[in-house]
Formats: structure tokens, sequence, C-alpha cells
């Protein structure tokens, strides 16, 4: 794809038509993208680099460069929704096969070359059409060639039956049963277009250890069950559209974890679209050879200087989690439930489509990077009790917590290179331990500075952090308040 304006290419001169591949992408590709195929500006634009739109079948390829591509596209797991001018009445076709031909076979593409003879029969068979493709009609036509998913072992069963909900399925004999070498999870396997319903079942790998955030749109009914626990469900019935999509957090560790999808068709249109994404990745992968319709963000973010408030569920946190972005792009999660900062990370701070928009639910991933998790398990004794915030002149905020006749006060601001945490407590009684983290331990560098986990580093003013039995804590005495400074490596 090559996104320039007509403007522009209508400037070829004799000598650009003895140019290589190469020079033609440079000359009228790289502006948008970039030279290493990646996307120009940070990735606004589509990659072309390692990119399934490129591999498989040229045809697809040729046809957007002919005539132009709008609307929404998703590539390596974003969405993008630009419009792609066509070029066919301002490239010749030997330039096109150029072009073509250096894309599918730069930057880790593999893809066979595409010859001028080719471009010229499909500008042939599609000279009567006036009007650029979407990326569904595009599909239709030429499919993107499929990769393996993370699901193994794969096997699909259809069943057939007049349900208005998701039956149960262990006394039904199936009618057809599939083994799913590719781990794709797809309606193509059932011979009916209405009342039936599907399984699969297999094993899902996790490349890492984390919180893994997974997305589910159906039309009709669907659920999702990881290591036999429930993840996602959508019943009734409905299109898939994105009004009924749902997501769903859970805590994997690394490995291999059973995964099972039922789905039902009642009546009218079929679909199923599953994603996922990684610990730390802002990225989906597909499970389903269709994705979701795209979900326009709604960025929430410090404004005039004051952090903006998040007061929703949080993927890595409690039901009772309170989001803070501050501005410079730094930000915390913290638990009223477990009474302890249990997240932190960098960059955006959350996107508010999810709840915002149609009522959606689960738990929304941080927007940002450099994702932090601190702590899952209760900061204080049992009888402590979290007694709300309070927000200072400029928006910082205050945690406050009743331990018995004490009140620990716990407050938070951004500086110019992180946030920086104040501790103290009001009134008389003992020395408090205080948890910091119970997954990340204390490795001490230069002076009062630590290294907490492979990506934060703490300063103390006040106190040293300890660390035992996997857990980090500080010990906070009535008459000295403790500083941290936290900053990201």
């Amino acid at each position: 794809m090559i996104y320039r304006s007509l403007f522009s290419l209508c400037a070829l001169t004799a000598s650009a038509f003895a140019q290589d591949g190469g020079q033609l992408f440079t000359q009228h590709c790289s502006a948008c993208h970039g030279t290493d195929g990646k996307g120009a500006t940070g990735g606004a634009f589509p990659p072309l680099a390692g990119s399934a739109w490129v591999a498989g079948d040229a045809d697809r390829a040729i046809k957007i460069v002919l005539h132009g591509l709008h609307g929404p596209i998703n590539v390596a797991g974003k969405t993008y929704n630009l419009a792609m001018p066509p070029q066919g009445a301002v490239i010749p076709d030997d330039h096109i096969a150029a072009i073509l031909t250096f894309v599918r076979s730069s930057w880790e593409n593999q893809a066979s070359a595409v010859s001028a003879d080719l471009v010229k029969s499909i500008r042939a068979a599609t000279s009567d059409r006036n009007t650029p493709w979407t990326a569904e009609e595009i599909l239709k036509l030429h499919p993107l060639p499929f990769e393996k998913t993370a699901l193994s072992s794969l096997i699909s069963r259809v069943y057939q039956g007049p349900w208005s909900a998701i039956p149960d399925f262990a006394p039904l004999k199936p009618i057809s049963v599939e083994e799913e070498h590719d781990g794709i999870i797809s309606l193509s396997d059932s011979p009916f277009k209405e009342s039936f319903a599907m399984v699969w079942e297999g094993t899902f790998e996790a490349p890492s250890a984390g919180d893994y955030t997974f997305l589910l749109d159906a039309d009709d009914a669907a659920t999702v069950t990881i290591n036999n626990k429930p993840c996602l469900k959508i019943g009734g019935t409905g299109p898939i559209n994105g009004t009924r999509a749902r997501r769903g957090t859970m805590t994997l560790p690394a490995g291999a974890h059973p995964f099972r999808v039922e789905y039902l068709q009642v009546k009218g249109n079929q679909g199923i679209a599953l994603g996922w994404k990684a610990p730390d990745s802002n990225s989906w992968k597909w499970l389903t050879d269709k994705t979701a319709p795209p979900r326009e963000p709604i960025p929430i973010e410090a404004v005039a200087g004051r952090p903006a408030i998040y007061r929703n569920f949080i993927a890595g946190s409690t039901a009772r989690a309170i989001g803070f972005g501050f501005p410079g792009g730094f930000n915390i999660s913290y638990s009223a439930d477990n009474l302890a900062t249990e997240l932190v990370w960098t960059g955006k701070f959350m996107d508010g489509a999810l709840h915002w928009v149609e009522r959606g639910s689960g738990k929304e991933p941080p927007a940002g990077e450099n994702v932090v998790n601190l702590s899952k398990t209760r900061a204080l004794p049992a009888a402590a009790k979290f007694r709300g915030y309070k927000l200072d002149p400029t928006g910082n905020p205050t945690f406050s917590i009743q331990v018995g006749s004490q009140t620990l006060l716990d407050s938070w601001q951004a500086n110019a290179g992180g946030l920086t945490r104040k501790l103290s407590i009001s009134g008389s009684g003992k020395a408090m331990k205080i948890l910091i983290s119970d997954r990340l331990a204390a490795k001490a560098t230069t002076g009062h500075e630590y290294a907490l986990g492979d990506k934060l580093l703490v300063t103390t003013d006040g106190a040293a952090l300890e660390t035992t039995e996997g857990k980090t804590t500080l010990n906070l005495d009535p008459a000295k308040p403790v500083t941290l400074t936290y900053r990201w490596k």
C-alpha cells in the first residue's frame, strides 16, 4: 500500500523509469511507510515490514495499489483508519511491479516477485472499478495467509439444534470433529448457516507470565474458558459490531493452559472474533479468522497540568481500583481493597472506550507502557480501613488509611523524571511496616537507591527498603515521614 498524494506522484520523469524497486519505493512510498517499512512518524501508517498484507497472493497488493483503500484495516494487531488514494493512473505497470517485488522481498518478507504482465492483467480485469477497496472487500477476494496462532492441539466439534442459549454439550453428539492444525478458530467447518453450535478445545501457549487481556465478539452467543475458569461470555442474540464485545483479563504463568470456546448461531448472520494481548503489549493477536470491528479509543489524560482520574475496572488491580494519570506521562493504579498502589506505568494513561461506550464490561489494561506490577495482596492488617482520598489544589491525591488510632497518609505526585510518594502517620502509636511490593525484591545500587525489578528504580529518604521472603517493605515511624522517588530505568 502506498499512501501519497496524487499531486506529488504526477511528477514522474523519464529518469524514474530506469530506477529499481528500492529507489521507486523510496521515492513514492517511504514518506508514509518509512524507509524501513515500519510505518513513518512513529508507526502512524501501516507497516509493510513483516506484514501479511504484502505476503501470499500478489493480486491483493496490486489491486490496492491500483484502486486505493479506505476505512479501517487491521495490520499486525493494530487498527488504522486512513484513506489511500488510487495510484493506477499515475504509476505504470512496470513500476508497480518493481515496487511490490521490492516490498515482498525486503524486511524479512519472503514473497515471490511480481511481474509487469500480472499488474497489466489485473488492471484490465478491474478497469470498471471506480472506488477504493475496503479491507472487508479485498479480504473476501484474497484472504490473508494465516500464521499458526497461540493455540495448539485444537479440535473443533459441530452440533446442530434449535437452541436459544448455549447448551450443555456433555450429552450431545457432534455432527463432525476436526483437527485444526493451524490453531485458528473458524466457522468455516460448519455445514450449517443457522441453528448450530460449535466447541473448540485446545491449549493456549502463554509466552511469558503476567496479565493477559482477551477480547471476544460474536453473533450470536459465545463463551471462553481458560484453565477451566470462565473468562468471557456473550449471551443472547445480536450482531458482531463491537456493541456486544467483551474483554477479560487472566493472570497466567508462562506455558500451556487448557482453552475452550463455545459458540451458538441462532439465526441470521454469524461470526466470532477472539483476540488477545500479551502482558505489556498494545497489539492484538487473533485466534480467529475474523477480527473484531475497531473501537475508537477515548484517551483519558491529564489536562491543564491536573492529573486525570479513572475510577473503573483496571486490569492488574482489584475491583476498587483508582487510577491517576499525572502530567508528564506517569501513572498509578491504587487499590482501595488492598490499600496499596498495585500498578505504575509510563506514557498513555487509560482508554475509556470500553466502559464509556455501550457500558462494556471487563477490565481495561493501562494504555501506556513499562507497566510494573508492584503488588497483589493486602498491604496492611485486616483491621485497617480505607478512608478515601483528598486532592491538593493541583489535583494530586493523598490516600488515607485508618489503622487503629493512627492514620496512614499516602501521597503521590509527578516529578520531572517519574513519581514522588510521601508516606506519613498521624496519631500516636507504633511504627508500621508498609508493603512496597510483594512481587519485586529491592536490590541496593548506590546510596539510598534500589532497583525494584528490571524496570524501576526507587530512591528513599527517611527509611531503608528491606526484602524478606519475596516481599519488599519499609518501616514507617510516626515521627519520621518517608519520601520515595520512583523512576524508570
